[in-house]
């Protein structure tokens, strides 16, 4: 058994109070989170693991300047000497931003004054704290703000790596090709105020199929509403994404369907027949499916790795022998894999993928979903760049690859949610929830069009006046004012995208 031993002083307690200390995770070279039992007590944060081998601690605490923001350390060995938490997160800090900068300057990129600045002030901060390890107080208060001054350039970094890769496409693009999509819940668009910005906003629309409102009792079906929302996005020439046709989380599947919990084959049955019933239903007016969602997390449905594996497979056969001249992909939440270091036996998410990207079956691409600042099931908060890593761990599986962001735009309950998700609780540096949005989902976007390997970027909400899936995801409020995200899409879409 291995534990990592993290002193905590007096003087950052608070700070780790308020971190996400029980999501916080060791992983080891290759990138997956490994269970742990996470304790802090006293000045003392734990974590216990069932191997005895060496890894690297991720946890996300708020940032000065920055948020919520996930950071990590260099790869420690289990110990009885306890590490200074702090100091080991900002050596972390300080490698990420040197190693990643210097990589990329010598492919091209070009660096700004205000990197090398936070970059400058950021080492010598945490060469500071290095120096003063005797007294671990101090140490640690300067490692606090190493970590705020590196974070804020790898923040730089990123959106440096990704202006100047989206500007290098221009110069071999007239147009960049990735498809941009809003996600619908049926009612179709028409209903809401602001369907002319939709269409301005977004070349394509991911059309949300929701077997719960579908097939309200076992054999009723009633696809009017699906129906009318791909022919209206057919009428103002969007390409239309369809699905996902399952989504596995909670509140997203038929209330009987939980009877058949205990005859696994009874499910599988339902399920293909749901599938093919559907893509009968609407082949010729869908571009591309979307098959299923969720299946790598822990969902209601307890289900073990075999009879996953066997879901979707039984899914995707069905989609390809019913439609196949439609390309149909699989998508993966929590890309990063978060969920692994909370469950013994959960899936992880690329090898999966990789499991059925090799079966033969014809998948034409991988989906990612990505929630942020979101207490729970999400992906948790990091910077352009860790993101970007991350989108090309998953291009090694030589798949497209189609990415579904969301991130609050408000705080508090929502009503109108079909899936309610509490929102990370307010930092010191406390950002208007409408601006946070923009500011932690603009990278991301960004990030994403300088990628070759991403050919659809889909957001997961429009509008909270309406019914939506995740809470306050919307670009338009819920007292139907845009926020400024929407403006920002807009302008992309106008300046970039076909």
């Amino acid at each position: 058994m291995g534990q990592f031993r993290f002193d905590v002083p007096e003087s950052v307690h608070g700070l780790v109070e308020q971190s996400l200390w029980k999501k916080a995770y060791i992983c080891g070279i290759e990138g997956v989170p490994w269970q742990s039992r996470n304790e802090l007590v006293g000045s003392r944060l734990t974590l216990t693991r069932t191997i005895d081998s060496s890894g690297k601690l991720f946890l996300t605490l708020p940032v000065k300047h920055v948020g919520y923001s996930t950071v990590s350390t260099c790869s420690l060995r289990p110990s009885d000497e306890p590490h200074l938490l702090m100091l080991e997160l900002a050596r972390g800090c300080c490698h990420r931003a040197r190693m990643q900068s210097d990589t990329w300057e010598r492919s091209g990129l070009i660096l700004t004054d205000k990197f090398k600045e936070l970059l400058k002030t950021g080492t010598q901060r945490f060469l500071d704290a290095a120096q003063r390890r005797g007294d671990p107080g101090l140490a640690s208060e300067l490692s606090v703000e190493a970590i705020s001054l590196l974070t804020q350039a790898l923040a730089n970094l990123g959106d440096s790596f990704a202006l100047q890769s989206i500007a290098f496409r221009k110069q071999r693009e007239i147009t960049i090709g990735t498809l941009l999509a809003g996600s619908v819940l049926p009612p179709n668009p028409r209903s809401t105020t602001h369907s002319e910005d939709f269409c301005t906003a977004f070349n394509s629309a991911a059309v949300r199929i929701s077997w719960a409102d579908i097939e309200t009792d076992s054999g009723r079906f009633d696809y009017d509403a699906a129906e009318e929302s791909i022919r209206w996005c057919g009428e103002q020439g969007l390409r239309v994404i369809g699905g996902p046709l399952l989504d596995f989380r909670e509140r997203m599947l038929p209330h009987w369907l939980y009877l058949l919990e205990e005859d696994f084959d009874s499910l599988l049955a339902a399920v293909c027949q749901f599938v093919e019933r559907t893509v009968l239903k609407l082949r010729g007016q869908v571009q591309l499916w979307n098959c299923a969602s969720g299946l790598n997390t822990p969902g209601p449905l307890e289900l073990n790795d075999e009879q996953v594996m066997r879901l979707a497979v039984g899914i995707l056969q069905t989609v390809r022998r019913t439609d196949p001249n439609t390309p149909a992909i699989m998508s993966f939440d929590q890309p990063f894999g978060e969920y692994l270091a909370c469950h013994h036996d959960g899936i992880s998410p690329m090898h999966f993928a990789d499991a059925l990207a090799r079966s033969g079956l014809g998948m034409a691409g991988i989906g990612l979903d990505v929630r942020v600042n979101y207490a729970n099931g999400s992906t948790l908060p990091r910077t352009a760049v860790e993101f970007g890593q991350m989108i090309d761990r998953w291009a090694t599986l030589g798949m497209p690859l189609m990415v579904q962001l969301c991130v609050p735009g408000d705080r508090g309950f929502d009503e109108r949610a079909v899936y309610p998700i509490e929102t990370l609780a307010a930092t010191a540096d406390d950002f208007e929830p409408r601006i946070e949005q923009l500011r932690v989902a603009g990278p991301f976007i960004r990030t994403l069009l300088a990628k070759h390997c991403v050919h659809a970027i889909v957001w997961e909400g429009w509008c909270d006046a309406e019914p939506h899936i995740i809470s306050h995801s919307g670009m338009i409020d819920s007292k139907n004012q845009p926020r400024p995200l929407l403006e920002y899409i807009t302008r992309l879409r106008r300046e970039f995208l076909a």
